[in-house]
């Protein structure tokens, strides 16, 4: 290594420094990425008033409320499903398949989109939201940590203009969810109140690496286990617990990991968790399709809009087939 002045440092001088400066460069990104983040938790709304975000965001009014004729025609299963401006494509294979209002075995099944607001390029979604009056909206911006506001405004929604609804399940866009299988399995578990299920975590520790995406730091949470949630790929509630859930969050403080947040309220409101099958039924990662395999599933995760519709059309036209 050859200095401006023409000095050569010395081979070990030069791995000296570089051991000496490398952690600094680390930190100094780590600061970086940090401050980003904080900025996406509590910048909801377009305001200086930083700190006060951090409390009146559930608050918030919504921008869009479908109409959800629960009244007139109350829902069994309210399928809300977090997504983005951008994924059309995903959103229009879900209503076309296990997201479409329908009767399964006599129970009526209704599915939502729940948005923030579009921190970067500006997408249309007038035309689809007069179209299909199913997405729900409030004013916070649209980003992967603030998936805790986006569940929190699905379940205000619930409260306040679906109450009549038995069970929620919340998950997202890139899932493939059997709803066939889960009606059936709700309407053998016959549990109208105090049902959480999902896949539990029932030990989770907080992961402490800076580099996942998952990372929380000793500030964010100090203790060396999370209190027990399900995975935030899909999980269901009855009715009760979603109303319990939405009341005791206006006292437990905003928390980036929205599954851990649930687990949080959970652990307060004394609601346990529960199986619903003694066997696995709900899936972070996507098993490989076969109709046996997908007809004793509830969900399987990072399934592409295309591989929804296929899979969907698959169970439709081998419901006869043996296994």
């Amino acid at each position: 290594m050859r200095l401006l002045l023409g000095w050569k440092m010395p081979r070990k001088k030069v791995i000296f420094v570089a051991l000496l400066f490398f952690p600094c460069v680390c930190m100094f990104g780590f600061f970086i990425m940090n401050y980003d983040s904080d900025l996406c938790y509590y910048c909801f709304q377009k305001t200086e008033n930083y700190f006060s975000i951090k409390t009146d965001y559930k608050r918030n009014l919504f921008i869009k409320v479908p109409e959800s004729k629960c009244k007139q025609n109350p829902p069994f299963l309210v399928l809300l499903v977090t997504t983005t401006h951008n994924q059309k494509e995903a959103r229009m294979a879900i209503r076309k398949t296990w997201g479409k209002d329908q009767l399964i075995q006599g129970k009526r099944v209704a599915t939502f989109f729940l948005l923030g607001t579009n921190a970067g390029k500006p997408v249309s979604l007038s035309e689809e939201i007069n179209t299909y009056k199913d997405i729900i909206q409030k004013d916070f911006v649209d980003t992967y940590y603030n998936l805790t506001i986006k569940t929190l405004t699905g379940l205000d929604w619930i409260v306040h203009h679906c109450p009549q609804t038995r069970y929620i399940m919340k998950t997202d866009t890139d899932m493939f969810v059997n709803t066939l299988y889960l009606i059936e399995l709700l309407m053998r578990k016959n549990q109208t109140s105090n049902l959480f299920t999902g896949i539990l975590k029932p030990n989770d520790p907080p992961i402490r690496n800076i580099f996942s995406k998952w990372y929380i730091s000793k500030r964010e949470y100090d203790r060396d286990k999370y209190p027990p949630f399900c995975s935030g790929t899909g999980y269901v509630l009855s009715v009760d617990v979603a109303q319990r859930i939405y009341n005791i969050s206006f006292s437990i403080p905003f928390f980036k990991l929205e599954d851990v947040y649930i687990g949080m309220c959970l652990d307060k409101l004394k609601v346990p968790l529960q199986e619903l099958h003694s066997l696995p039924i709900f899936f972070a990662y996507k098993p490989s399709f076969s109709v046996c395999t997908y007809r004793n599933l509830v969900t399987s995760h990072e399934v592409q809009p295309q591989e929804i519709i296929m899979y969907w059309e698959a169970l439709q036209i081998a419901q006869e087939e043996n296994c």
